[in-house]
């Protein structure tokens, strides 16, 4: 009977278009189900332990300065 469960939660997500990742812990064990694309982004320890999720810091990103014509001054330096 819990497999039915498992198959149909599995089957209604999918039908609304989620993926779904499933976690049960039971004496000891850890049972994982769900999609195998999610799977792998799914952190059991941090959620069967209640950790904090890991903070990223990501580098700003520095948008490129517009180019600036050469003065004729500069121009004549070059040789242009």
């Amino acid at each position: 009977m819990n497999r039915i469960h498992v198959k149909f939660i599995k089957w209604l997500s999918n039908k609304f278009g989620y993926k779904i990742a499933m976690l049960k812990a039971v004496k000891g064990t850890i049972i994982i189900e769900g999609d195998m694309e999610l799977l792998k982004y799914v952190d059991t320890s941090g959620y069967f332990f209640k950790k904090e999720p890991i903070k990223r810091t990501f580098p700003k990103s520095v948008e490129p300065e517009s180019v600036k014509k050469l003065t004729s001054e500069q121009l004549k330096e070059i040789g242009l």
